[in-house]
């Protein structure tokens, strides 16, 4: 479906970008994405994503809005306090842009549940706060032969990793090994608010970029991010011979 004259004013900069144009325009407008949780990470990824243009977001979260969220979750402000997530972050999208779809679920997701909630979808990004959850979308993005990304923050830093199943490397393939349970009770983790809401819009750029086929994503690579001395780094990443993703 062509552009309206409204669409072409609203998305006008990307337009005239030589790497999207209309025909990527339109492509955008017409992606499905699932997206794990809208925390610090999922709100800079959520109003990007839905300020470019996608067609439909699917957000997953069982929380409610407490006062130390409001230091890094930019999608809810004081007013938002008590209120489930998903209901805020769904009014506050809305008003961004009328165009994109947003469907809430407040639930905990699971094995089971994830394979339904990622039925015709384009595409699958984790941004969740715990390991388990990630290893979890990994393992239902290669099953469903869905492409993801994973982020992941603490304090100054971050890393991101995307998964082309079947392809490339994935998420337990770096961390080929490590225990995914936790422990029942977890000590908060130091976390500066800019640095989910730099990764956040980093796995917005990397939606766009492999919905588009467009520039390199981080597919075989692991992005290494440093806020303390500004850099960003890339570690090559190697399919493990005995990971689910070589099977």
């Amino acid at each position: 479906m062509p552009l309206s004259e409204e669409q072409k004013i609203r998305y006008a900069r990307q337009l005239i970008s030589p790497e999207i144009g209309e025909k990527g325009q339109e492509k955008l407008l017409n992606s499905k994405v699932l997206q794990i949780g809208a925390g610090g990470l999922g709100s800079s990824f959520a109003m990007y994503l839905v300020a470019a243009g996608i067609g439909e977001l699917t957000i997953i979260d069982n929380d409610t809005v407490d006062l130390s969220n409001l230091q890094r979750q930019i999608l809810y402000d004081s007013s938002s306090l008590n209120r489930v997530k998903v209901e805020v972050a769904k009014e506050r999208l809305n008003n961004i842009n009328p165009d994109s779809k947003i469907i809430i679920k407040k639930m905990c997701v699971d094995d089971k549940s994830i394979d339904d909630l990622i039925k015709n979808k384009d595409y699958i990004v984790d941004c969740s706060d715990n390991a388990k959850t990630k290893f979890m979308v990994n393992d239902a993005a290669i099953r469903n032969n869905v492409k993801c990304t994973i982020a992941g923050v603490k304090d100054f830093y971050g890393q991101m990793i995307t998964i082309n199943p079947k392809k490339s490397a994935c998420y337990r393939c770096v961390f080929y090994g490590e225990p995914e349970k936790q422990p029942k009770k977890e000590s908060p983790l130091p976390i500066i608010g800019v640095t989910p809401g730099i990764l956040g819009t980093l796995e917005a750029v990397e939606v766009i970029k492999s919905l588009l086929n467009i520039g390199e994503t981080l597919e075989n690579n692991l992005l290494m991010v440093n806020l303390l001395n500004m850099s960003f780094d890339k570690i090559s990443v190697q399919k493990h011979e005995k990971c689910i993703c070589s099977k």
